[in-house]
């Protein structure tokens, strides 16, 4: 009997708590407060929910009233211009606006964060001043200082960068080792891009194995030193001009020394002003090669001189339900047309109907250009330790997700409790 009355008691008490619980969750949603849903892969979102306070966050996009979408573009000093698209729905529908805000190379997670929350609070006004919470909002001007003079750069809006990289891990029986360094110069206009990187690359991977007592080691080591420079033009809102050059040596490829001088041209359909929304890019390049080459090729050369060109064309898209991009690519020596690459590879990111969403992605390589190979092919230990370029008439790589959710729609809640995790034990079942 006691057992009974103990049972019960703590079911009731659960039940209570549950229930507290829940009321008090239930007020954390603001009547008559906008839905807001926040369409941003890298944006920390419960920062933005502790800054942002005064509406109500989902989780889909189909139940929002105001969909935020983030795109953002490299700019020329390594930082980023973020757009935010407020896209209206329901009763704000056609109401949509667009504000952009910029981050340095420089600029720290938390500066980061405060600009993103900055443009957003500056873009939801309209749609708050509208709402049945319009009471709560309040907007504070600060008064500019006079400026004498207009800013200048000293730099000229040159941007440099030098980066060394380092990583190691390894087991008793096996060690990895790779370092890189790169050292990077940027001139970023309207008119004008210049890039200019020398780049260097080690590995090194040592295997250890044991037969009949006898431990034998493998070693493997590869290296690669390049130089790319290039410099593009406007020629207006739809055309663009260059050239660029590149050095490089690379053990891997059978290259000693290896030298391309190349013009390009390109058309975009869309004016370059909406590429952070639509692109459809044509460009064509020709490029005069020199390769000086480690150890003779299966064509009996040590060097050549040859000439090459390739067109491409690129689709870009990002709207409210997703992303896609597709490129098309071929290109081919003067010499042998019959030495010729073509690839096509893309992704697909799609918010189908609400909850459910797919991300695909993938490509094909038809390879005949193949030039380099070495003549004396490569041992067993250079194809299991990657140190040689095989011949091959193809490569390819896909991949998908798919993700469905359902439940509450608000997403006001913040509870870092534990992290990300949700805690609990993996286990492993295997064969």
């Amino acid at each position: 009997m006691s057992r009974q009355i103990y049972a019960i008691t703590l079911c009731t008490t659960l039940i209570l708590s549950s229930l507290s619980f829940s009321q008090t969750e239930q007020s954390l949603i603001k009547e008559g407060a906008p839905k807001i849903y926040i369409d941003c892969s890298t944006c920390d979102l419960n920062y933005i929910k502790e800054q942002v306070s005064l509406v109500n966050y989902v989780n889909d996009r189909k139940d929002a009233d105001v969909h935020i979408l983030f795109v953002s573009q490299r700019t020329g000093a390594s930082g980023y211009e973020y757009s935010l698209f407020f896209i209206g729905q329901n009763k704000f529908n056609g109401i949509n606006d667009t504000l952009k805000f910029a981050t340095d190379q420089t600029d720290t997670r938390d500066k980061e964060r405060e600009k993103t929350v900055s443009s957003l609070k500056l873009g939801l006004v309209k749609y708050i001043a509208k709402s049945k919470v319009a009471d709560q909002l309040s907007i504070t001007f600060i008064k500019q200082s006079q400026q004498t003079e207009k800013p200048k750069d000293e730099w000229d809006f040159w941007f440099f960068q030098a980066s060394i990289n380092g990583f190691i891990n390894g087991q008793e029986r096996n060690s990895f080792l790779n370092i890189n360094s790169s050292l990077t110069a940027n001139r970023v206009t309207e008119d004008l891009k210049i890039n200019l990187r020398v780049s260097n690359s080690y590995n090194e991977s040592e295997y250890k194995y044991e037969d009949d007592g006898e431990m034998i080691i493998y070693n493997s080591i590869s290296r690669s030193q390049s130089f790319n420079g290039s410099v593009y033009f406007s020629i207006d809102d739809h055309w663009s001009w260059g050239f660029g050059n590149s050095l490089w040596k690379s053990t891997y490829s059978n290259i000693t020394l290896g030298t391309v001088l190349s013009a390009a041209i390109e058309y975009n359909v869309f004016p370059y002003s909406q590429s952070n929304q639509r692109q459809i890019r044509i460009n064509y390049r020709i490029a005069p090669t020199h390769h000086k080459y480690t150890s003779e090729t299966i064509y009996f050369k040590t060097k050549e001189e040859l000439v090459s060109q390739e067109l491409s064309s690129t689709l870009s898209i990002i709207e409210p339900w997703g992303n896609t991009s597709i490129t098309i690519s071929g290109a081919n020596y003067f010499h042998d047309m019959d030495k010729y690459e073509l690839e096509i590879s893309g992704n697909v990111s799609w918010k189908i109907v609400k909850g459910l969403s797919i991300n695909i992605y993938g490509g094909y390589n038809k390879i005949r250009n193949q030039i380099s190979l070495p003549s004396g092919g490569a041992t067993l230990e250079e194809v299991l330790l990657q140190r040689r370029q095989l011949e091959t008439g193809y490569s390819y790589w896909a991949g998908f997700g798919v993700s469905y959710s359902f439940g509450s729609i608000y997403n006001n809640i913040v509870n870092p409790r534990f992290g990300n995790s949700g805690g609990g034990q993996t286990i492993i079942i295997s064969n």
